[in-house]
Parts: structure tokens; C-alpha cells; sequence
């Protein structure tokens, strides 16, 4: 006996089937996913309506004109009247923002001294002050000071770095650093900190407030808004 292949008979034909693939397996989801996803599209849609109402609701002003016409400075006054109670970061922004600004003013009153030739008068200042006796508690005459603005913040030609903020004096400091000033004013206002006793001493200085003076009755080309609302500020510091 032997094993033979087998064959197919006359007449009858053989067929064969392809193989099919298992079932895939359906998942059903269940009650507690679908109500949970539903909830979910529902909170969505709130949300989205809600904006969309509050949006509506807003006043929408477009403010046009030229350059330093003034826009910006509109748009912030009506924050500061109308916008929403400040936050203390808020608060620490525009606090470094005011004294970048005082800085600016001071370095604009510094170069009207020299323009206006009122250099020597401050040496005449110092030395009557001195002679009198009236030198100024920081023990620094209007000379001096001015020395020290114009070497530091003007020409940049001081070779000597001016000591560091205290940390005693920076954990006073209420105003600090902000991201949201920007990097420039941030400078700025360290700069005010270790130049506050040479400005204070500025802005009592007869020369200094005749170039003030000056200022509000030529027309020079300076930023005059920002000059005269920050030399208003300067007056708090005496």
C-alpha cells in the first residue's frame, strides 16, 4: 500500500475558498462616556456663546493719526479712567515706566543746560551754596550732580561704575523689575535708583528749571508731553 496524491474525479469540479480574516472587534461606548462627552460639548458651546455675547458688549474705537499725534496717550488715560481695578503687577509696571520716564526728562534737561549755555551759572550756584553753607544733605553740589548725569547718562564717559543698589534698598523696593515695561525701561529704573540723589538735586538747581522754562517757550525737538508730565513728577522727589 502506498500513499498516492489525490485527484480529482471526472466531472466534478473542486473549489476552493479564500481565507478569511478573524472579526474585528467593535467597542461600544458606554452610557457613562457618551453622557460625559456630551456634557462636555455642552460646556463648550457655553463657553464659546458666552465670549461671543461679551465680545458684543465691548466698545470698539479705531484711533488714527499721524505720529506722536497723541494715540497711545488717549488709549491709556481711557484705561487708567475706565479700565478694570490694577493688580499689583500692573502697579510694579508703571511704577518702572514713571521712573524710565523721570530719567529721560532729566538726561532731555541735562543737554538743554548744555545747549543753552548754563554750565558755568551751575558752578556759580555751587559755589554760593557752598559758600553759604547750604550744600545739600547728600552733601553733593548742583555742579556735581550734573557732573554725574551727563558722565553716566548722556555722554556715557564715566570709567568708574557707580556702587550697586543695597540689597537692603532693593528689598525696599516695592517697584522691582517687570517683563511686561520692557528691557530698556527696566535699565531705566535701575538707573533712576542709583542716580535718585543727582536728580533730586537737579530739579532744585535756579538753572535747571529756567531751562524748563526755556523749554516750554521754544520750540525744540523733544518729546514735550513727556517732558513736562515727568517734570511734574520730579517735584515729588524734593
Amino acid at each position: 500500500m502506498g500513499c498516492t496524491a489525490s485527484k480529482d474525479l471526472p466531472g466534478m469540479e473542486v473549489t476552493h475558498s479564500p481565507i478569511q480574516p478573524p472579526a474585528k472587534m467593535i467597542s461600544i461606548p458606554h452610557a457613562a462616556d457618551v453622557e460625559e462627552q456630551r456634557l462636555r460639548d455642552e460646556q463648550i458651546t457655553d463657553e464659546q456663546e458666552a465670549d461671543r455675547e461679551q465680545d458684543e458688549e465691548k466698545v470698539k474705537l479705531l484711533l488714527l493719526g499721524t505720529g506722536e499725534s497723541g494715540k497711545s496717550t488717549i488709549f491709556k488715560q481711557m484705561r487708567i479712567l475706565y479700565g478694570g481695578p490694577k493688580t499689583d503687577d500692573d502697579l510694579r509696571m508703571y511704577g518702572v515706566i514713571v521712573r524710565s520716564n523721570i530719567v529721560t526728562a532729566i538726561r532731555k534737561l541735562c543737554l538743554l543746560t548744555r545747549q543753552l549755555g548754563y554750565e558755568m551759572k551751575l558752578d556759580e550756584e555751587s559755589a554760593a551754596a557752598t559758600a553759604a553753607d547750604l550744600s545739600d544733605v547728600s552733601g553733593m553740589t548742583p555742579r556735581e550732580a550734573y557732573d554725574q548725569i551727563i558722565a553716566y547718562l548722556v555722554d556715557n564717559t564715566a570709567t568708574d561704575p557707580l556702587p550697586e543698589i543695597s540689597r537692603e534698598q532693593a528689598e525696599r523696593d516695592w517697584v522691582g523689575r517687570s517683563t511686561r515695561a520692557g528691557l530698556r525701561a527696566n535699565l531705566d529704573a535701575q538707573q533712576f535708583l542709583q542716580h535718585v540723589e543727582a536728580i533730586r538735586v537737579l530739579w532744585q538747581v535756579r538753572y535747571v528749571l529756567l531751562c524748563y522754562s526755556s523749554y516750554t517757550s521754544l520750540s525744540l525737538q523733544f518729546d514735550s508731553y513727556l517732558l513736562i508730565s515727568t517734570c511734574h513728577l520730579l517735584s515729588s522727589l524734593n
